[in-house]
Parts: C-alpha cells; sequence; structure tokens
C-alpha cells in the first residue's frame, strides 16, 4: 500500500483519479494566471459566458449557481464582486419578489469578448495541443459520460 503522499504505482486503481485532478488544478491554475491579465478568474470568466449565453443576457441566480456548481452564497458574493467591476447587475424578478436575476452588463458582454480570444488560445495551448483529434474525442465522451452518471441533483452544495 501507498504512504500518504507518496507517488501513486502505476496501475494503482485510484491512477487515473490522480492524474485527472493533478492535471485539472494545473490547467485551471494556467488559465486563471492567463485570464489575470483582464481582471479576471477563470471561474468569473465563467460564470460571465453562462450569462453571455442565456436569453436577454440573464439568469436567475439559482439557476446560475447550480450550472456553476457554487453554493448560492459563494456566487451571490461571486455576482456582488464582478457588479462591482460593472459586469453584472442584479435584478429583481417582477414575478416573484423573491428571485434575484444576474444580468450581463454591456461593459460585461465587452469584457467577455475582449477575453474570450486568450481563453481559447490559452485552453488550446494548455491542453488541447498535447491531444491528438482521438484523444481529445476520447477525453469529450468519457466525462459526457461522467456527467451524466452524477446528477446535479446528487451533489450537496451549501444554502442550495
Amino acid at each position: 500500500m501507498a504512504k500518504v503522499g507518496s507517488k501513486l504505482p502505476s496501475g494503482s486503481v485510484l491512477a487515473p483519479w490522480h492524474a485527472f485532478i493533478s492535471a485539472t488544478r494545473a490547467i485551471t491554475a494556467a488559465l486563471d494566471e492567463d485570464l489575470s491579465a483582464f481582471g479576471v478568474t477563470l471561474a468569473d470568466y465563467e460564470l460571465l459566458v453562462h450569462l453571455a449565453q442565456a436569453p436577454g443576457r440573464r439568469m436567475r441566480m439559482s439557476e446560475l449557481a447550480e450550472i456553476a456548481m457554487v453554493s448560492r452564497s459563494r456566487l451571490s458574493h461571486r455576482i456582488k464582486v464582478l457588479g462591482e467591476a460593472g459586469w453584472v447587475d442584479r435584478i429583481q424578478c417582477s414575478e416573484d419578489k423573491r428571485g434575484l436575476f444576474a444580468v450581463l452588463t454591456n461593459r460585461g458582454e465587452k469584457k467577455v469578448a475582449q477575453t474570450m480570444p486568450t481563453y481559447r488560445a490559452s485552453v488550446q495551448r494548455r491542453l488541447l495541443a498535447h491531444l491528438s483529434a482521438t484523444e481529445r474525442a476520447q477525453i469529450e465522451k468519457i466525462f459526457t459520460k461522467v456527467n451524466r452518471a452524477v446528477s446535479l441533483s446528487e451533489l450537496s452544495l451549501c444554502d442550495k
């Protein structure tokens, strides 16, 4: 049995998991660094993109939290920060006074457009360039399968 903190032997049942999590953390940190020139983190960029792709550039906060897989309190904090930057507004739902929408502003839309080329180039350079077309297709197939298997309703996010 491997000691805690030691490298897992090749062929270990957990080796795929450790390779995945290590690569994911490294790529996430690299993308954060690449996007920092635009004043956004990868997580914030993804929130802005979700809003940019939503009808009317707006989404219920609860829906955005679920899609982004963050707690409502964490999302609320991030939306406040993005709002202070002028990229997102929070507006009350007219039908349900308790509901809130996150709305991408024109400045937010410009930020997404400004950042997207760097984001795409970074993903290409840091991940996709190292994989063959067959490997990219395999990764897509694998993680589509995993995403279907792990339903959002099974996840425990604080403040659901």
